[in-house]
């Protein structure tokens, strides 16, 4: 049997109340590896090692990229040839056990390198959430993901599937903290010519409205913005469109919060 593991990063979450976890511990077939980012929360890690998982503290917040990393460390270190698979979530994504079906069913069929599978949100209206564009720069939803091409295909890390073999000669840019950690991912397989591929199931992947706070929304917008530059830094009409971005991204935190410290940052 091919070997599967899961990596679920948590922030501050009981296990208990994770629809992520409680998912992948019906998974028998299934290692889950929580790397555990949480600062207020103490998570039960004698339930974890009672389901046969594995349990690794961060000791901190380290971000997505540093827990990523770690797990698939400890991946290595228990098996140096990397055999199988490995899927990501984070921890309040609803997983129905037809995602876990098809799942299996591909990494029979063998024919793909990563795996995304369809993510949807609160605003369907706008396509979906995974897979999604990413074409030069530019990067966006889509209503039709089956009709994304090699070239453009791009998603988010909820329900990922990937192969281990290619984190033989490859790590996550831990100078990314949160956002388009898998992004950044996506785009240096593509380089190296990995083959990607829709699979036919859907997640549904909980986002939390504007927030209104101000001292929340400029904390946000600062990893954010940190996180953009380093994306988009490779390349000159690249910086430029990131700091657009960002421009908007002010805007809008203006509009939902009236603090005006956001033009300051």
């Amino acid at each position: 049997m091919v070997p599967i593991y899961a990596v679920l990063v948590d922030y501050n979450k009981p296990l208990e109340e994770s629809p992520s976890y409680q998912a992948l511990r019906r998974q028998k077939d299934i290692v889950t590896i929580v790397c555990d980012n949480s600062t207020q929360v103490e998570l039960d890690q004698n339930l974890v090692q009672k389901d046969g998982n594995v349990y690794l503290s961060m000791h901190g917040n380290r971000g997505l990229s540093k827990a990523y990393n770690r797990a698939l460390d400890h991946i290595e270190e228990e098996d140096p040839v990397l055999e199988g698979f490995v899927m990501l979530f984070d921890d309040d994504t609803d997983i129905p056990d037809s995602y876990f079906d098809c799942v299996r069913k591909a990494i029979k069929e063998n024919d793909a390198d990563i795996y995304l599978p369809l993510i949807t949100d609160e605003r369907p209206d706008l396509g979906y959430l995974s897979p999604s564009i990413l074409k030069d720069v530019y990067m966006h939803r889509t209503m039709d993901p089956w009709s994304l091409t090699k070239e453009e295909i791009c998603g988010i890390n909820s329900g990922m599937v990937i192969r281990l073999s290619l984190f033989a000669d490859y790590r996550y840019n831990e100078d990314l903290f949160l956002d388009h950690v898998d992004h950044d991912f996506i785009r240096s397989m593509r380089k190296r010519n990995a083959k990607i591929r829709i699979i036919d199931t859907e997640l549904h992947q909980h986002f939390s409205a504007f927030e209104t706070n101000g001292n929340k929304a400029i904390a946000r917008f600062t990893i954010l913005k940190k996180d953009m530059r380093e994306f988009y830094k490779p390349t000159f009409k690249g910086r430029l469109f990131c700091e657009y971005v960002l421009l908007r991204r002010k805007a809008s935190i203006f509009y939902y919060t009236r603090d005006m410290r956001i033009w300051f940052r």
